[in-house]
């Protein structure tokens, strides 16, 4: 079965029906979308399950020609890289979704779920896509869907925030575009066949000064995504601004797609560029720790204190794969999933107490503890693993991160140590902010905030994921290990790395699985 393009088609056939339907058959829509996003869910934990942990190159691949005269196919596959990502997507889709059918708008009811399920579908391809075309045709996809959310069922200021997530994203766009095309071109010239397979790209040696060039055409539109300052001006109002569910989406799923093409094309295809741009990246990385840390703690709304904290968490995540360290890599990937769904749960809180009290103004908020016990318990459970606390699930992604990082530049890993003091300040701002203290801004305790069975469908599934991960980090990590040393191999050795850092050879990368450098012969 193609279980990996059927990821990619369920949630878009269910779109497609949503798209067909009256705005007046909610609850026929509601069907339709729980239907497409659960069978979608299903399909990933197959995909998982076929999953061989061992082997470092792209498993359960779907390869057909697409346009054979141009090179582009349709190639999706899995590796220890996208697939623990691929089942982020499909969790937190699938409680968005559900969030979004138990308060479904008045106006244009099944078009909003229509758009939610092309957002997953397109989320899905980027993940799996095995060829740049492919990669970017996605890439420009997930920008339709939630460009018009933001639009048409935001917040009063809906109009400007979605032409500034959509100017922004587009730019860097364009620009990815122009360095896709003269990649497999430069290619062509040293393989003589025109391919846009990210595997046939890699081992290609495009030289130091092309492959810096044509990095950093990619940089720019993963920085726009992820956002790395100083390309986060979209943010702060899309994220106050789009819908709650969407803010979730887009904080917990979307901004995962800008690392992952750093890891998955930026690394392995442009070794010799990495040596260049490593410093500066990193310089951005530090700084978007340490300024979105900062901003965080002024932040006068909760939105966008989570908001501008996944700027600073999102900078851990590049740090670790820019210092082309084994387990500093290791570590971003296991903290992309965890900062997916650190981010889901505090957004939930977060839309949980809005509801609630009318208002996500912290100034205005709290003592909601009193009236709201399970909400408080919850929101204790987040504020915990957003703090890295020792025995939460970001814990050891942290620390893989931090110690490669401190094995590899020592000054970085100590600026960035920064943001997880930080991270205390502004977490503990909002959890004693809104939860203790007198009561502010309500007028029965807080009771009307407490959470109900409706957002325990939420948060429960999450607050579960993160102890699961925080008591067994292995389950996660060692499916990686492979297919992060195969990525990070070519840019070790063109960087001069001692052979006991490098966790496989490039020249064996592309027929054995990744194994350790002891057990070689």
């Amino acid at each position: 079965m193609p279980w990996v393009s059927l990821l990619i088609l369920v949630p878009l056939a269910a779109a497609v029906v949503l798209g067909v339907l009256p705005a007046r058959e909610r609850r026929a829509a509601r069907g339709v979308a729980l239907i497409g996003t659960l069978a979608t869910l299903a399909i990933s934990i197959i995909v998982v399950a076929l999953f061989d942990r061992d082997m470092a190159v792209m498993q359960q691949v779907d390869h057909l020609d697409w346009i054979p005269a141009a090179g582009v196919s349709w190639d999706v596959g899995v590796d220890g890289i996208s697939i623990w990502l691929v089942l982020l997507t499909t969790v937190i889709f699938t409680l968005g979704t559900i969030a979004a059918c138990q308060r479904l708008p008045e106006r244009r009811g099944p078009a909003f779920l229509a758009l939610i399920m092309l957002a997953q579908a397109a989320l899905l391809g980027l993940f799996t896509a095995g060829d740049l075309i492919l990669f970017y045709v996605f890439w420009e996809f997930m920008l339709i869907p939630f460009a018009l959310l933001i639009w048409n069922w935001g917040g009063d200021d809906r109009r400007g925030a979605g032409m500034i997530f959509v100017v922004y994203t587009m730019a860097g766009s364009l620009l990815m575009l122009v360095a896709i095309i003269a990649t497999a071109l430069t290619a062509m010239d040293a393989t003589g066949e025109l391919s846009f397979l990210i595997r046939d790209m890699q081992g290609v040696a495009f030289g130091e000064a092309t492959s810096t060039i044509l990095l950093a055409g990619f940089l720019i539109a993963f920085a726009i995504k992820i956002p790395l300052w100083p390309f986060h001006g979209w943010l702060p109002r899309a994220y106050s601004q789009a819908p709650i569910v969407v803010t979730i989406l887009l904080a917990a799923v979307m901004s995962k797609a800008g690392v992952y093409g750093l890891l998955r094309i930026g690394v392995p295809v442009f070794p010799e560029g990495i040596g260049n741009l490593l410093i500066p990246v990193a310089i951005l990385a530090l700084i978007g720790i340490v300024y979105g840390s900062l901003l965080a703690w002024r932040a006068p709304t909760m939105r966008l204190l989570v908001g501008y904290s996944s700027v600073a968490h999102l900078g851990f995540i590049v740090l670790g794969i820019i210092v082309i360290d084994r387990m500093a890599a290791q570590g971003a990937v296991l903290q992309m999933i965890n900062h997916g769904i650190v981010a889901a749960a505090a957004f939930a809180v977060v839309m949980v107490i809005s509801r609630g009290t009318g208002t996500g103004d912290m100034d205005r908020l709290g003592g909601l503890a009193k009236g709201a016990p399970r909400l408080a318990v919850a929101f204790l459970f987040v504020t915990m693993a957003a703090l890295a606390l020792p025995g939460s699930n970001a814990f050891v992604g942290e620390f893989f991160i931090l110690g490669g990082v401190f094995d590899q530049y020592a000054w970085m890993a100590v600026i960035a140590m920064l943001g997880v003091i930080y991270a205390a300040v502004y977490m503990l701002r909002m959890y004693q902010g809104t939860m203790n203290g007198p009561a502010r801004g309500v007028t029965d305790d807080g009771r009307a905030a407490e959470m109900g069975a409706r957002d325990a469908i939420i948060l429960v599934p999450l607050i579960l994921m993160m102890m699961w991960i925080a008591l067994w980090p292995g389950s996660l990590v060692g499916a990686t290990r492979a297919s992060t040393d195969l990525a990070l191999a070519p840019a070790q050795v063109a960087e001069g790395r001692p052979v006991e850092q490098i966790g496989v050879l490039p020249a064996r990368a592309a027929m054995t699985p990744a194994t350790d450098p002891a057990e070689r012969p």
